[in-house]
Protein backbone atom coordinates (compact mmCIF):
# COMPACT_ATOMS: atom_id res chain seq x y z
CA UNK A 1 0.00 0.00 0.00
CA UNK A 2 1.33 3.34 -0.86
CA UNK A 3 1.86 5.94 2.07
CA UNK A 4 0.68 9.16 2.62
CA UNK A 5 2.18 11.85 3.96
CA UNK A 6 1.41 15.43 4.27
CA UNK A 7 3.64 17.90 2.42
CA UNK A 8 3.73 20.28 5.34
CA UNK A 9 5.49 17.29 7.80
CA UNK A 10 7.72 17.08 5.05
CA UNK A 11 8.72 20.47 4.86
CA UNK A 12 9.06 20.04 8.91
CA UNK A 13 10.87 17.40 8.89
CA UNK A 14 14.60 18.75 10.73
CA UNK A 15 16.65 16.07 9.01
CA UNK A 16 15.10 14.70 5.56
CA UNK A 17 16.70 10.79 3.82
CA UNK A 18 16.07 12.10 0.00
CA UNK A 19 16.79 10.29 -3.29
CA UNK A 20 18.07 12.34 -6.14
CA UNK A 21 17.86 10.71 -9.71
CA UNK A 22 19.67 11.99 -12.89
CA UNK A 23 21.16 10.41 -16.23
CA UNK A 24 22.82 13.00 -18.08
CA UNK A 25 23.56 13.19 -21.70
CA UNK A 26 25.49 10.60 -22.51
CA UNK A 27 22.17 8.27 -21.92
CA UNK A 28 24.54 5.55 -20.33
CA UNK A 29 21.81 4.78 -17.18
CA UNK A 30 20.26 6.25 -13.54
CA UNK A 31 22.54 7.77 -11.47
CA UNK A 32 21.22 7.54 -8.08
CA UNK A 33 22.08 8.38 -4.36
CA UNK A 34 20.81 8.90 -1.17
CA UNK A 35 21.19 11.58 1.13
CA UNK A 36 20.79 13.30 4.59
CA UNK A 37 19.81 16.69 4.61
CA UNK A 38 19.45 18.84 7.30
CA UNK A 39 18.22 22.28 6.89
CA UNK A 40 17.14 24.08 3.57
CA UNK A 41 19.04 26.89 1.67
CA UNK A 42 22.70 27.73 1.82
CA UNK A 43 23.25 26.93 5.60
CA UNK A 44 22.13 23.32 4.65
CA UNK A 45 24.35 20.12 5.46
CA UNK A 46 24.13 17.59 3.32
CA UNK A 47 25.38 14.32 3.66
CA UNK A 48 26.28 11.39 1.28
CA UNK A 49 24.97 8.24 2.38
CA UNK A 50 25.29 5.91 -1.03
CA UNK A 51 25.38 5.85 -4.52
CA UNK A 52 24.39 3.26 -7.17
CA UNK A 53 24.30 3.41 -10.80
CA UNK A 54 21.84 1.58 -13.20
CA UNK A 55 23.14 1.10 -16.59
CA UNK A 56 20.52 1.08 -19.30
CA UNK A 57 20.88 -1.56 -22.04
CA UNK A 58 22.08 -0.96 -25.33
CA UNK A 59 18.82 -1.56 -27.15
CA UNK A 60 17.51 1.55 -24.51
CA UNK A 61 20.41 3.54 -24.63
CA UNK A 62 20.46 3.64 -29.08
CA UNK A 63 16.60 4.25 -28.63
CA UNK A 64 17.34 7.52 -26.36
CA UNK A 65 20.52 8.55 -28.53
CA UNK A 66 17.80 8.58 -31.59
CA UNK A 67 15.30 10.32 -29.75
CA UNK A 68 17.34 13.10 -28.51
CA UNK A 69 18.58 13.51 -32.65
CA UNK A 70 17.55 17.14 -33.20
CA UNK A 71 15.87 15.72 -36.30
CA UNK A 72 13.88 13.21 -34.26
CA UNK A 73 10.24 14.27 -34.03
CA UNK A 74 8.07 11.36 -33.34
CA UNK A 75 6.04 12.64 -30.39
CA UNK A 76 4.47 9.30 -30.02
CA UNK A 77 7.90 6.98 -29.39
CA UNK A 78 8.80 10.50 -26.90
CA UNK A 79 5.61 9.19 -24.80
CA UNK A 80 6.07 5.95 -25.00
CA UNK A 81 10.06 6.34 -23.74
CA UNK A 82 8.57 8.46 -21.34
CA UNK A 83 6.80 5.65 -19.73
CA UNK A 84 9.70 3.20 -19.72
CA UNK A 85 12.00 5.73 -18.30
CA UNK A 86 9.38 6.85 -15.44
CA UNK A 87 9.15 3.02 -14.25
CA UNK A 88 13.05 2.19 -14.91
CA UNK A 89 13.68 5.46 -12.30
CA UNK A 90 11.03 4.26 -10.05
CA UNK A 91 12.37 1.03 -10.18
CA UNK A 92 15.99 2.23 -9.39
CA UNK A 93 14.77 4.25 -6.46
CA UNK A 94 13.43 1.44 -4.70
CA UNK A 95 16.17 -0.79 -5.71
CA UNK A 96 18.85 1.88 -3.83
CA UNK A 97 16.36 2.18 -1.08
CA UNK A 98 16.67 -1.25 -0.46
CA UNK A 99 20.47 -1.32 -0.96
CA UNK A 100 20.92 0.90 1.99
CA UNK A 101 18.66 -0.83 3.73
CA UNK A 102 16.03 1.84 4.38
CA UNK A 103 12.21 1.70 3.93
CA UNK A 104 10.07 3.61 1.70
CA UNK A 105 8.62 5.26 4.41
CA UNK A 106 11.94 6.56 5.55
CA UNK A 107 12.45 8.51 2.35
CA UNK A 108 11.35 12.30 2.50
CA UNK A 109 11.26 12.69 -0.84
CA UNK A 110 12.79 11.79 -4.67
CA UNK A 111 14.30 14.41 -6.45
CA UNK A 112 14.30 13.47 -10.32
CA UNK A 113 16.16 15.17 -12.89
CA UNK A 114 14.94 12.96 -15.52
CA UNK A 115 16.65 12.32 -19.61
CA UNK A 116 16.74 15.05 -21.33
CA UNK A 117 16.40 14.49 -24.75
CA UNK A 118 16.03 18.58 -26.43
CA UNK A 119 17.93 21.08 -24.61
CA UNK A 120 17.88 24.17 -27.07
CA UNK A 121 18.69 27.67 -25.57
CA UNK A 122 17.99 30.87 -27.60
CA UNK A 123 16.17 29.01 -30.56
CA UNK A 124 14.00 31.01 -32.91
CA UNK A 125 10.47 29.58 -30.74
CA UNK A 126 12.53 30.70 -27.97
CA UNK A 127 14.59 28.90 -24.67
CA UNK A 128 12.84 25.21 -24.33
CA UNK A 129 13.75 22.31 -23.04
CA UNK A 130 12.47 18.49 -22.48
CA UNK A 131 13.14 15.73 -19.86
CA UNK A 132 11.40 12.18 -20.31
CA UNK A 133 10.65 10.52 -17.07
CA UNK A 134 7.54 11.97 -15.64
CA UNK A 135 8.42 12.72 -12.27
CA UNK A 136 4.37 12.11 -11.56
CA UNK A 137 4.74 8.28 -12.24
CA UNK A 138 7.30 8.14 -10.41
CA UNK A 139 5.84 9.29 -7.42
CA UNK A 140 3.43 7.52 -8.04
CA UNK A 141 4.89 4.10 -8.63
CA UNK A 142 7.12 4.79 -5.70
CA UNK A 143 4.68 6.28 -3.31
CA UNK A 144 6.97 9.04 -2.36
CA UNK A 145 6.52 12.92 -3.32
CA UNK A 146 8.32 13.75 -6.26
CA UNK A 147 10.28 16.79 -7.55
CA UNK A 148 10.78 16.47 -11.15
CA UNK A 149 10.93 19.28 -14.13
CA UNK A 150 13.76 21.28 -12.70
CA UNK A 151 14.11 23.83 -15.77
CA UNK A 152 11.32 24.95 -16.38
CA UNK A 153 10.11 27.95 -14.10
CA UNK A 154 14.03 28.89 -15.15
CA UNK A 155 12.98 29.34 -18.79
CA UNK A 156 9.85 31.19 -18.10
CA UNK A 157 11.86 33.66 -15.88
CA UNK A 158 13.95 34.49 -18.85
CA UNK A 159 17.04 32.51 -18.11
CA UNK A 160 18.36 29.01 -20.41
CA UNK A 161 17.46 26.27 -17.54
CA UNK A 162 20.85 25.15 -17.44
CA UNK A 163 23.20 24.69 -15.60
CA UNK A 164 21.21 24.09 -12.17
CA UNK A 165 23.95 22.59 -10.28
CA UNK A 166 25.98 25.79 -9.20
CA UNK A 167 23.17 26.12 -6.98
CA UNK A 168 23.40 23.27 -5.15
CA UNK A 169 27.86 23.30 -5.79
CA UNK A 170 27.65 26.59 -3.75
CA UNK A 171 25.57 24.70 -0.67
CA UNK A 172 28.04 21.47 -0.86
CA UNK A 173 31.41 23.05 -1.91
CA UNK A 174 31.27 26.98 -0.35
CA UNK A 175 34.65 28.32 1.52
CA UNK A 176 34.94 30.93 3.56
CA UNK A 177 38.31 31.86 2.79
CA UNK A 178 38.62 30.46 -0.74
CA UNK A 179 37.62 31.06 -4.26
CA UNK A 180 36.02 27.41 -5.27
CA UNK A 181 35.76 26.32 -8.65
CA UNK A 182 33.75 23.20 -9.20
CA UNK A 183 34.14 21.71 -12.47
CA UNK A 184 31.34 18.70 -13.34
CA UNK A 185 32.82 16.81 -16.60
CA UNK A 186 29.77 14.95 -17.75
CA UNK A 187 28.86 14.74 -21.58
CA UNK A 188 28.72 18.30 -21.62
CA UNK A 189 31.01 20.07 -19.38
CA UNK A 190 30.04 22.75 -16.91
CA UNK A 191 31.83 25.43 -14.27
CA UNK A 192 30.85 26.65 -10.85
CA UNK A 193 32.98 29.50 -9.35
CA UNK A 194 31.81 30.15 -5.65
CA UNK A 195 33.62 33.48 -4.48
CA UNK A 196 33.06 34.80 -0.40
CA UNK A 197 31.69 38.14 -0.76
CA UNK A 198 30.25 40.38 2.65
CA UNK A 199 28.44 37.67 4.29
CA UNK A 200 27.73 35.31 2.21
CA UNK A 201 29.29 34.60 -1.78
CA UNK A 202 28.64 35.48 -5.12
CA UNK A 203 27.67 32.44 -7.22
CA UNK A 204 28.67 32.13 -11.29
CA UNK A 205 28.58 29.12 -13.71
CA UNK A 206 27.45 28.09 -17.39
CA UNK A 207 28.73 25.39 -19.99
CA UNK A 208 31.88 25.55 -21.11
CA UNK A 209 31.46 22.84 -24.29
CA UNK A 210 32.08 19.28 -24.43
CA UNK A 211 32.64 16.85 -21.97
CA UNK A 212 32.81 13.23 -22.18
CA UNK A 213 30.23 13.33 -25.19
CA UNK A 214 32.71 13.88 -28.22
CA UNK A 215 35.81 11.42 -26.83
CA UNK A 216 32.80 8.82 -26.52
CA UNK A 217 31.62 9.35 -29.74
CA UNK A 218 34.76 8.84 -31.16
CA UNK A 219 35.56 6.07 -28.89
CA UNK A 220 32.75 4.32 -30.24
CA UNK A 221 33.06 5.22 -33.82
CA UNK A 222 37.50 4.64 -33.82
CA UNK A 223 38.08 1.71 -31.23
CA UNK A 224 34.15 0.00 -30.43
CA UNK A 225 34.65 0.91 -27.22
CA UNK A 226 31.96 2.87 -24.62
CA UNK A 227 34.31 5.46 -23.67
CA UNK A 228 38.28 6.40 -23.18
CA UNK A 229 38.71 4.34 -19.69
CA UNK A 230 40.87 6.55 -17.73
CA UNK A 231 42.17 8.29 -20.99
CA UNK A 232 44.30 5.74 -21.84
CA UNK A 233 43.47 5.74 -25.80
CA UNK A 234 44.52 10.11 -25.75
CA UNK A 235 47.28 9.35 -23.65
CA UNK A 236 48.61 7.05 -26.88
CA UNK A 237 48.23 10.68 -29.50
CA UNK A 238 49.54 13.82 -29.77
CA UNK A 239 47.16 16.97 -30.17
CA UNK A 240 46.96 19.08 -33.16
CA UNK A 241 46.64 22.75 -32.18
CA UNK A 242 44.76 23.81 -35.37
CA UNK A 243 42.19 21.78 -34.93
CA UNK A 244 42.03 22.98 -31.44
CA UNK A 245 41.77 26.32 -32.07
CA UNK A 246 40.17 26.14 -35.56
CA UNK A 247 37.10 24.68 -33.12
CA UNK A 248 37.68 26.97 -30.68
CA UNK A 249 37.05 29.91 -32.47
CA UNK A 250 33.00 29.18 -32.60
CA UNK A 251 31.20 31.34 -31.44
CA UNK A 252 29.61 29.60 -28.66
CA UNK A 253 33.42 29.15 -27.45
CA UNK A 254 33.79 32.99 -27.71
CA UNK A 255 30.44 33.69 -25.53
CA UNK A 256 30.73 35.03 -21.65
CA UNK A 257 28.47 33.14 -19.48
CA UNK A 258 25.45 32.43 -18.85
CA UNK A 259 25.01 29.95 -21.54
CA UNK A 260 24.64 26.01 -22.23
CA UNK A 261 24.16 23.16 -24.75
CA UNK A 262 23.28 20.30 -25.17
CA UNK A 263 23.40 16.95 -27.23
CA UNK A 264 21.95 19.80 -30.22
CA UNK A 265 25.13 21.45 -29.93
CA UNK A 266 27.75 18.68 -29.43
CA UNK A 267 26.39 15.71 -30.51
CA UNK A 268 26.53 12.95 -33.27
CA UNK A 269 26.80 16.29 -35.84
CA UNK A 270 29.31 17.96 -33.95
CA UNK A 271 31.39 14.62 -33.69
CA UNK A 272 30.86 13.38 -37.39
CA UNK A 273 32.46 17.37 -38.15
CA UNK A 274 35.18 16.56 -36.04
CA UNK A 275 36.36 13.64 -37.17
CA UNK A 276 36.27 14.66 -40.66
CA UNK A 277 38.69 17.50 -39.99
CA UNK A 278 40.93 14.98 -38.16
CA UNK A 279 40.75 12.74 -40.73
CA UNK A 280 41.43 15.32 -43.89
CA UNK A 281 44.50 16.12 -41.71
CA UNK A 282 45.42 12.76 -41.62
CA UNK A 283 45.50 12.18 -38.03
CA UNK A 284 45.76 8.50 -36.31
CA UNK A 285 42.82 7.45 -34.16
CA UNK A 286 44.96 8.06 -31.09
CA UNK A 287 45.47 11.93 -32.16
CA UNK A 288 42.03 12.05 -32.71
CA UNK A 289 41.15 11.20 -28.81
CA UNK A 290 44.09 12.90 -27.84
CA UNK A 291 42.95 15.60 -29.94
CA UNK A 292 39.03 15.58 -28.80
CA UNK A 293 40.09 15.13 -25.15
CA UNK A 294 42.39 18.35 -25.25
CA UNK A 295 39.59 20.10 -26.77
CA UNK A 296 37.30 19.82 -23.57
CA UNK A 297 40.10 21.44 -21.34
CA UNK A 298 40.98 24.36 -23.72
CA UNK A 299 37.37 25.02 -23.73
CA UNK A 300 37.07 25.08 -19.94
CA UNK A 301 40.61 27.51 -19.66
CA UNK A 302 38.73 29.62 -22.57
CA UNK A 303 35.70 29.99 -20.40
CA UNK A 304 37.74 30.98 -17.72
CA UNK A 305 39.95 33.54 -19.50
CA UNK A 306 36.66 34.48 -21.62
CA UNK A 307 34.34 35.26 -17.98
CA UNK A 308 37.65 35.80 -15.86
CA UNK A 309 37.24 33.54 -13.58
CA UNK A 310 39.42 32.63 -10.77
CA UNK A 311 39.60 30.23 -7.97
CA UNK A 312 41.99 28.93 -5.34
CA UNK A 313 40.65 25.41 -5.28
CA UNK A 314 39.06 23.44 -8.20
CA UNK A 315 36.93 20.63 -7.71
CA UNK A 316 36.41 17.98 -10.46
CA UNK A 317 32.93 16.17 -10.78
CA UNK A 318 31.26 13.75 -13.07
CA UNK A 319 32.32 10.45 -15.41
CA UNK A 320 35.52 12.77 -16.83
CA UNK A 321 37.07 13.15 -13.10
CA UNK A 322 37.72 9.79 -13.37
CA UNK A 323 39.88 10.34 -16.55
CA UNK A 324 43.23 10.52 -15.62
CA UNK A 325 44.19 12.51 -19.23
CA UNK A 326 41.76 14.99 -18.45
CA UNK A 327 43.14 15.54 -15.04
CA UNK A 328 46.62 15.76 -15.49
CA UNK A 329 45.60 18.34 -18.89
CA UNK A 330 44.45 20.60 -15.86
CA UNK A 331 46.74 20.20 -13.80
CA UNK A 332 49.40 21.25 -16.30
CA UNK A 333 47.20 24.47 -16.94
CA UNK A 334 46.42 25.24 -13.37
CA UNK A 335 49.78 24.71 -11.51
CA UNK A 336 49.10 26.80 -8.54
CA UNK A 337 45.55 25.75 -8.22
CA UNK A 338 44.72 22.89 -5.44
CA UNK A 339 42.87 20.43 -7.69
CA UNK A 340 40.49 18.21 -5.62
CA UNK A 341 37.89 15.34 -6.59
CA UNK A 342 34.69 15.62 -5.79
CA UNK A 343 35.29 12.51 -3.32
CA UNK A 344 37.68 14.03 -1.52
CA UNK A 345 34.78 16.31 -0.35
CA UNK A 346 32.83 13.33 0.77
CA UNK A 347 30.73 13.59 -2.52
CA UNK A 348 31.63 10.77 -5.20
CA UNK A 349 31.97 12.04 -8.62
CA UNK A 350 29.84 9.94 -10.68
CA UNK A 351 27.14 10.68 -8.21
CA UNK A 352 27.66 14.51 -7.90
CA UNK A 353 24.85 15.23 -10.13
CA UNK A 354 22.55 13.00 -9.00
CA UNK A 355 23.31 14.27 -5.37
CA UNK A 356 22.31 17.55 -6.62
CA UNK A 357 18.82 16.92 -7.77
CA UNK A 358 17.93 14.97 -4.56
CA UNK A 359 19.01 18.98 -3.04
CA UNK A 360 17.36 20.91 -5.10
CA UNK A 361 14.03 18.79 -4.25
CA UNK A 362 14.72 19.81 -0.36
CA UNK A 363 14.93 23.26 -1.69
CA UNK A 364 12.09 23.59 -3.96
CA UNK A 365 9.70 21.57 -1.15
CA UNK A 366 10.77 24.68 1.07
CA UNK A 367 9.87 27.10 -1.49
CA UNK A 368 13.08 28.79 -1.86
CA UNK A 369 13.41 30.82 -4.84
CA UNK A 370 16.88 31.57 -6.61
CA UNK A 371 17.91 34.29 -8.67
CA UNK A 372 20.19 32.32 -11.09
CA UNK A 373 21.16 35.53 -13.50
CA UNK A 374 24.84 35.06 -13.34
CA UNK A 375 24.36 31.22 -13.85
CA UNK A 376 21.44 30.65 -16.20
CA UNK A 377 20.28 34.52 -17.37
CA UNK A 378 16.78 34.14 -15.34
CA UNK A 379 15.61 37.57 -14.64
CA UNK A 380 13.71 37.08 -11.23
CA UNK A 381 13.53 34.63 -8.72
CA UNK A 382 11.58 31.18 -9.14
CA UNK A 383 11.49 27.90 -7.20
CA UNK A 384 12.94 25.22 -9.24
CA UNK A 385 10.57 21.81 -9.98
CA UNK A 386 7.40 20.42 -10.00
CA UNK A 387 6.20 19.04 -6.88
CA UNK A 388 4.52 15.59 -7.48
CA UNK A 389 2.28 13.91 -4.80
CA UNK A 390 1.23 9.77 -4.90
Amino acid sequence: MLRKLCLKNIIDLKEKIVVGLNSGTSADGIDAAVVKIIGNGLGSKVEFIMGKTFKFDKRLKTKIKRCAEPAFTDGESWLKLDIILAKLFSQATLSIIRSAGLRVKDIALIGSHGQTIRHKPASRFGTFTCQLADPARIAVGCGIVTVGDFRVADIAAGGQGAPLTPIVNAIVFREKSLRVGVLNIGGIANITIITPYRNGYKVFGCDTGPGNMLVDYLAEKLFRVGYDKGGRLASCGIADDFIIRKVLSGKFFGFKGPKSAGREKFGRKFGEKFLALCRKKGLSKNDIMNTASMLTIEAFKRCCVVNKFRFDRLILAGGGAKNLFFVKAIEDIFPNVEILNSFDCGFPSDYLEAVSFGVLANEAICSNRYNLKTVTGANKAVVLGKICQP
